[in-house]
């Protein structure tokens, strides 16, 4: 494999090193909200509002680099452009799009958390499933960065 093939192939996994640390600062909420009160508990409650609409197209970016790469490396080692070099074909691949699915139901809890409460509605629940599918995904986040670490070592190796 050429050295700019490996350099294209980096790109996705060096951006969602970054995405996954903003991922885990994002979680820091959770604890945050139990100790934060007043205005303050409100700017961090706004910043951790904005931050999750940031993280959420940041994932997407992330998704769309992953598969940019793969038709880049295929196209710069010479094999026909296809739709099925666009088909995940290794768990992590297909563990990334069940991510995104996931991360997008995160987000559409959040948001839908963030009207209830300003609607004055009740919140409790949607806001206990949004946290307990952050904890759930960061643990599928650790999974699927390390097959993805193993299929890195594949595709270089």
């Amino acid at each position: 494999m050429e050295i700019t093939q490996v350099l294209i192939l980096l790109l996705h996994p060096i951006a969602a090193l970054v995405v996954i640390r903003e991922f885990v600062r994002q979680r820091n909420w959770r604890k945050l909200s139990i100790s934060l009160k007043g205005s303050e508990r409100v700017a961090e409650l706004d910043n951790h509002e904005i931050q999750g609409e940031r993280l959420f197209r940041w994932v997407l970016i992330v998704i769309a680099l992953a598969f940019v790469a793969k038709v880049t490396s295929a196209i710069i080692s010479g094999e026909d452009f296809a739709a099925d070099v666009l088909m995940p074909g290794h768990f992590h691949g297909w563990g990334g799009l069940l991510g995104l699915a996931l991360m997008t139901y995160l987000w559409i809890s959040g948001r839908k958390t963030s009207a209830k409460k300003r609607a004055g509605e009740s919140f409790a629940k949607i806001k206990e499933l949004h946290g307990r599918l952050s904890d759930v995904m960061m643990g599928l986040i650790a999974i699927h960065a390390f097959l993805g670490f193993l299929y890195l070592l594949q595709l270089i190796g």
